[in-house]
């Protein structure tokens, strides 16, 4: 069973079927809440002033009242660091989004960065993220998003700056396997913001990387610089958990 809410959007015949729908249309039609029963239906929902929609069968965050302090402080804490003006030149400059799913921590944070890539396995999200990039008018020259091989998902940012660079990662709630842990730390970016809705695996995720940096020859280690929760689930045990990782 699936029950899905959804917000509905009024046909505009201004609207082109060959376009895409700009950001401020799409707002001002949208005033009535459905719900969504069918796997295969389009949901569409806004999360601050971004607009995303999805199969209603794939996976987004599911309490949507908690989406904007969420992204705000992923946000927040990526930045945390770079407030003086010493700091200014270190500042990241682009974002990848692993298991980025329908674009929504690259789309919400693509006005911080030069330029932001989603990595996906999934071919329906990459549709969808795609989509939504284009509903809220984000430049293909400013954020695309890229199917990833499973062996090899950090092939199509290999050109990032990785002192310069964000990696921001939502995995299921199995966490990231073996084989996507070796390849962040072979890929090394200044910060990684690992997002879960399960703590022990991303407690077990985290405990691999800072241990396989800590007595590394170059010296450069990741530390956690902040871990905190937001009750996306309320009346359950489970939590929403945000940890800041920092090479130093």
């Amino acid at each position: 069973m699936l029950l899905r809410d959804s917000l509905e959007v009024s046909a505009d015949p201004n609207l082109s079927t060959t376009s895409p729908d700009p950001v401020h249309i799409l707002s001002s039609s949208m005033g009535k809440h459905i719900c969504i029963t069918d796997h295969k239906a389009v949901v569409r929902e806004k999360v601050g002033d971004w607009v995303f929609e999805y199969t209603a069968g794939s996976f987004f965050q599911n309490n949507n009242s908690v989406l904007v302090p969420l992204t705000d402080h992923v946000r927040d804490a990526i930045f945390s660091a770079f407030h003086s003006a010493s700091a200014e030149s270190e500042r990241p400059t682009h974002l990848v989004d692993a298991y980025c799913g329908a674009g929504l921590f690259a789309i919400t944070l693509s006005p911080h960065f030069n330029t932001v890539v989603g990595i996906e396995l999934s071919v329906d999200s990459i549709r969808s993220a795609t989509r939504n990039a284009q509903l809220n008018n984000i430049p293909v020259a400013k954020c695309t998003f890229r199917a990833g091989d499973a062996a090899d998902i950090f092939a199509t940012v290999g050109e990032f700056p990785a002192d310069h660079t964000v990696l921001v990662i939502d995995p299921p709630r199995k966490g990231c396997d073996d084989n996507f842990i070796r390849q962040l730390l072979g890929f090394r970016c200044k910060t990684v913001v690992y997002v879960s809705c399960n703590v022990h695996t991303q407690a077990r995720d985290v405990g691999v990387i800072l241990k396989a940096t800590e007595n590394e020859e170059s010296g450069r280690k990741y530390v956690l610089e902040s871990l905190r929760g937001f009750d996306l689930f309320p009346q359950t045990a489970h939590v929403e958990s945000v940890a800041v990782l920092r090479l130093v």
